[in-house]
């Protein structure tokens, strides 16, 4: 299954930053301290780059912190001087983001269809919770996985096996759903389907073709799994 209508998947495994959060609630904190939003692509890209070279040396740490240094860097490169504790202050604000509008409504759909919801994050096991917890969706998840339970970061092929072994579910029965090419061919290179969000700041950019599956928002995922 590689995101097909064909099998449909008993656990449907959803990423969190980005996919069902909105980081447009990080913008006042970049606001404080660049005077803009404009550093926050690069930060975000630095934070995935940062976690794909843990993986690679094997230097996991908890993406919350890679966050913080990475942010350092991208205040470095503009000329300013931001403090560990100022910079860790800011990315703790992943905490707190508000789901997208249509995501509670997306997953009771997939629920009301059977099909059980799995988080699979980057995040920390204690910021996932706090974040499902904070906008108000953490009681439609079956449970939250965070990569910290095996020490590598998505898209390794280790976090979505683990995963799947997690919640007792064939790879084949399983599905991932993200606004992140990377995190969707991670997922395919084991076997889980996907489907891709292409919510408006994202854009599938690599040469692997995208699933099946694609809508702008979970309303529309959870349509196309009906």
């Amino acid at each position: 299954m590689e995101g097909t209508l064909m099998n449909r998947p008993e656990v449907v495994f959803l990423d969190v930053n980005e996919t069902l959060l909105d980081l447009s609630g990080l913008r006042p904190g970049f606001i404080e301290v660049f005077g803009s939003t404009e550093p926050m692509a690069e930060w975000f890209a630095r934070l995935l780059h940062g976690s794909l070279v843990a993986n690679h040396v094997g230097s996991y740490r908890p993406f919350d912190l890679i966050g913080a240094e990475v942010l350092m860097v991208v205040a470095q490169r503009r000329g300013l001087e931001l403090e560990p504790a100022h910079a860790a202050a800011i990315v703790e604000n992943m905490r707190s983001l508000p789901a997208h509008p249509e995501v509670a409504g997306g997953l009771d759909r997939l629920r009301a269809a059977g099909h059980r919801l799995v988080a699979l994050t980057n995040s920390s096991a204690d910021t996932v919770l706090a974040q499902l917890t904070n906008a108000g969706i953490a009681d439609r998840f079956e449970r939250a996985i965070s990569v910290d339970a095996i020490g590598r970061f998505k898209p390794a092929p280790e976090v979505y096996l683990h995963a799947a072994a997690t919640v007792g579910v064939d790879i084949d029965r399983s599905l991932l759903v993200a606004a992140h090419d990377w995190d969707i061919i991670g997922a395919r290179s084991v076997g889980m389907g996907g489907a891709y969000v292409a919510r408006p700041s994202v854009v599938w950019g690599l040469p692997d073709n995208p699933p099946d599956i694609v809508a702008v928002d979970l309303d529309g995922i959870a349509a196309a799994l009906e």
